[in-house]
């Protein structure tokens, strides 16, 4: 009996594509994962490390699957020196100021310019009227404040003229008034001194005609008596104030005026009576 195909030993595996392709992988994604811990760490001070792969060309037996080969670690990085602080640098120099492009103007239209310039015209002519005008308004305002201050300094100064004078008119008034009323009183004292006298004369010839003066008495003497006398003519009291120097004379007048009671006075409702109260009486001898 022929004997068929020699089977494989069950020991011995078909190779497997898919594994191959995870291994790789796994293998790429470590390796992805190391570079980028170690460029992170290393990125500024040392190169990258390499990223090394190992190609298979078939995956060995399961049983005898050799380790998985670790990636060497990598060298910490070495600490720089320090650098070198760099100069300061110089501040920058400012700037020549850039000419201003220069804008032409728009070309205006002579017509629009024509009337812009007139109406610029005629708005400088209202303005400088109105300035005028306010100018003629403050002047003639300071003109009418000025005449009106004037005419009250002459309102002011005429009433000082017209109460000057009213005063003066008043015055003179016055002086005519008083010199009349002196000119009056003394008219009138002159009347009842004149009246007074001629009651004294009264008394005194009325006196003289009661007297009995002797012969002895010679020269003119002359006595001064105080009579008292009451309403109507009665002799009250005499006192002698004065003698005539002639004791004979004295008492023969004393005498003679006691003798003459009543004597002639005024009534005793006139303005002389008051006079005639207390009577100083002078009687000078005339033989």
């Amino acid at each position: 009996m022929n004997a068929g195909p020699r089977e494989r030993p069950s020991s011995e595996k078909r190779p497997n594509p898919g594994r191959l392709r995870a291994i790789f992988l796994a293998v790429a994604v470590h390796a992805a994962f190391i570079a980028v811990i170690v460029f992170g760490v290393n990125w500024q001070s040392a190169p990258t490390a390499p990223v090394q792969a190992e190609l298979w060309s078939q995956l060995p037996p399961a049983k005898h699957a050799a380790p998985k080969a670790q990636p060497p670690k990598p060298e910490p990085p070495k600490p720089e020196p320090p650098k070198p602080e760099p100069p300061k640098p110089e501040p920058p120099k400012p700037e020549p100021p850039k000419p201003e492009p220069k804008v032409e103007p728009p070309k205006v239209d002579p017509a629009i310019a024509l009337k812009a310039e007139r109406e610029k015209r005629e708005k400088e002519k209202r303005e400088q009227e109105k300035r005028d005008k306010a100018e003629r308004d403050k002047r003639e305002k300071a003109e009418q404040e000025k005449a009106e201050k004037k005419r009250q300094e002459e309102a002011r100064k005429q009433l000082e003229r017209d109460q000057a004078e009213q005063m003066k008119r008043e015055q003179a008034e016055r002086d005519r008034a008083q010199k009349a009323a002196q000119e009056k009183a003394a008219a009138a004292a002159a009347a009842q001194q004149k009246e007074f006298n001629e009651w004294i004369d009264r008394i005194r010839a009325r006196i003289r005609g009661r007297a009995n003066v002797p012969d002895s008495v010679t020269g003119k003497p002359k006595a001064i008596f105080l009579i008292r006398i009451l309403p109507g003519g009665e002799v009250l009291d005499i006192t002698l104030k004065k003698s005539s120097g002639n004791p004979v004379y004295d008492n023969a007048i004393e005498r003679a005026i006691r003798s003459a009671s009543p004597l002639p006075v005024p009534a005793p409702s006139s303005e002389l009576f008051p006079r005639f109260r207390e009577l100083n009486l002078e009687i000078q001898h005339e033989r």
